[in-house]
Order: C-alpha cells, then sequence, then structure tokens
C-alpha cells in the first residue's frame, strides 16, 4: 500500500485540505450535524454549516473548534475522519497529514490535535505554527535571518507573527477575529435598531457592506430580522457607515496586538518589519481597507495575500514537498505514540 500526504489547515470556519500531486481538493465547513432522535450523523461540512441556526428541535449543528483550540474532541475527530475517509480510498495506507494551528496554542492543546488527527485515520502528523504555513503559501522565503511579520486573520483567532531563519521568534494569538466582528454587528444592530439577527446574517452584512473605514461613498444592503420589541419579522437597511462604526473596536484591538508584538521584537528585528512590511493572510485580510488602514496607523506598509483564504492550505503543499527542510527547523512527523512530550 502506498502513503498519502495530506495537508490540512484546520480552520474555526473552515477545514481545507491540500493533497500532494493534486492540490486543494476542497474548503469546507467545520461543522456537523446530529439528528437528535437517534443520535446519529446527518451531515458534514456545508451541508451542516447551512444548517446554524435554521434547525429544528430534531437537529443539532455543532462546531468543534472556538477560538482556534479544539473544543470538542470526538466531534473533531469524526469531522476528521470523513474527510480524511475521503481523501484516501483503499489502496492508501494510514496518511501522513500536516496540520496548520495557531502558533501560541500550549503543548497540550498542540497534542489534542495530533491526537485528534491520529484518532481520524492519520499514522505521522506533523503541526506546524499558522504563520508558517501562511507565509509560505504566499510565497515568502522564510530561511533567512531577516525578521518578516505575518499576520493571519482567521474566523476564530488572529495570529500575529514575527518569523525568522524559519521559526516564530514572537508571537500573540488572540481571539479577535472574523466571530467576534459578526457578534460585534449582532450587537451594534441590536442596540441602535432594536433588532435581532442571526450570525450567519451579521456574517453576510460584514462580508457585503463590511469595511475597515469609513467609505468616502457609502453603500448599504437590505436585510432580515426580527424586531426586539414586537417579534414580529422586520427588514432594514444597513450602511458601512455602520457596518464599520460596529467593527472599529474590533480593529482596534488587532492594531494594539500587532504594536504589542512589534514592541516586544529587538531593533534588528523591528528595522527588517519596517523594511519589509507586514503580510495579511486569512479570510478576514480581505476586508475592505484593513490593510489601508493598519499601514497608515502603523506607519509602514501592510499587504494582502493574494488568495488570503488558502495561504495555510497551499503552504502546507509546500511543506509537503520540503519536508526535509522543516526538519532542518525542528518541524517533523509524529506518531501518536510519540506525542507524550509534546
Amino acid at each position: 500500500m502506498s502513503v498519502q500526504n495530506i495537508g490540512i489547515d484546520l480552520g474555526t470556519e473552515k477545514i481545507t485540505a491540500f493533497v500532494e500531486g493534486r492540490g486543494i481538493v476542497f474548503s469546507e465547513d467545520n461543522a456537523i450535524a446530529y439528528d437528535n432522535l437517534n443520535n446519529e450523523t446527518y451531515a458534514i461540512g456545508n451541508k451542516a454549516g447551512e444548517m446554524a441556526e435554521k434547525t429544528p428541535e430534531a437537529l443539532t449543528v455543532k462546531k468543534p473548534i472556538i477560538g482556534g483550540v479544539i473544543s470538542d474532541f470526538s466531534v473533531m475527530t469524526e469531522i476528521l475522519s470523513y474527510y480524511i475517509g475521503k481523501l484516501c480510498d483503499k489502496r492508501i495506507f494510514r496518511p501522513n497529514v500536516i496540520v496548520s494551528a495557531p502558533s501560541c496554542i500550549t503543548n497540550l492543546e498542540r497534542k489534542t490535535v495530533v491526537e485528534a488527527t491520529c484518532a481520524a485515520g492519520a499514522g505521522k502528523v506533523s503541526v506546524i505554527d499558522e504563520p508558517i504555513v501562511s507565509a509560505l503559501g504566499a510565497g515568502l522565503s522564510i530561511d533567512h535571518p531577516h525578521g518578516t511579520m505575518v499576520i493571519d486573520l482567521g474566523a476564530g483567532t488572529t495570529d500575529i507573527a514575527v518569523i525568522t531563519m524559519g521559526t516564530v521568534a514572537y508571537a500573540a494569538s488572540i481571539r479577535t477575529a472574523g466571530d467576534t466582528m459578526d457578534e460585534a454587528i449582532s450587537q451594534y444592530i441590536k442596540k441602535e435598531k432594536n433588532i435581532n439577527i442571526g450570525l450567519v446574517t451579521a456574517k453576510k452584512i460584514k462580508h457585503t457592506v463590511g469595511c475597515a473605514y469609513k467609505r468616502s461613498e457609502e453603500i448599504e444592503m437590505e436585510a432580515t430580522g426580527k424586531n426586539y420589541v414586537t417579534g414580529m419579522p422586520e427588514i432594514f437597511n444597513i450602511s458601512s457607515t455602520e457596518v464599520y462604526e460596529a467593527l472599529k473596536d474590533q480593529i482596534n484591538l488587532i492594531f494594539d496586538a500587532i504594536v504589542d508584538v512589534m514592541e516586544q521584537a529587538p531593533a534588528e528585528l523591528y528595522s527588517d518589519i519596517c523594511h519589509e512590511g507586514i503580510l495579511l493572510t486569512g479570510g478576514i485580510a480581505k476586508l475592505p481597507g484593513l490593510d489601508k488602514e493598519l499601514s497608515a496607523r502603523l506607519g509602514i506598509r501592510v499587504k494582502r495575500a493574494v488568495d488570503p483564504e488558502h495561504c495555510a492550505a497551499k503552504g502546507a503543499g509546500y511543506i509537503l514537498k520540503n519536508m526535509k527542510e522543516m526538519e532542518d527547523h525542528g518541524y517533523s512527523f509524529r506518531m501518536k505514540e510519540s506525542i507524550a512530550g509534546i
């Protein structure tokens, strides 16, 4: 039997898989729906994600990762087992799997990722810091002694790291990210318009008219919610300026975290960052104006990666081809039996 090499970007919102020789093969919601009547799995992936906040009492939708950390081991194992099973046919022996994870997770959390992936059918697992994987997926070279700052803005966490000589020198991971932005939009509309909306609607608003600055030409969209006072359905308009007002505190928190990491870096690395600029990856990097807003505040060039949502999966593909190079930086595949000391 042959051995398949797989790279997985294990995100709070999405699971994206890269298979050696095939490229990115899917990017699906990290969600599962259960039938409560017989306790059986009803759906996994996008179909389950689309049911969020819409399920009858007979169904429950679960998401196993909260804030970048596995919160439900058995659910995560079931989802990974499903996808690994789809990626490997019967001729494939237990695959080698690279998993990207926030750089600031604890050793226990890292061990949980390895255990869940092995329990799902992997033979060997390598957990690699998300900023490293994303930087490689964006086409950056990380082997040189210069300092490079990469900010991965996902659904559950914003991961900020200074990379030098192929390793993370300084980093911070905060739970201010896409999910908290959705919550902020929901709370703003409840407070300012007396309308309750779900997080699915909030996400749609963020993607449609969200921005990190006040647009000179305002845009708006129509959405539907439930009047907080009467309990009746209500159609309302929301503008890009209103969404900016809802998100500005979230953007300030991200800015503050970036400054904290830069202040930790020694003068030479700080100088490198000022010269090389900052790279944004992850889905929230697509928020209009975020790169320009951060650049204006920091006084440093900030660039958004091409296809930022798939940088981690593409980086995993690069690592699969160059695992020997990564072993030189301390990354290697591990079997379940060897993780006690992680």
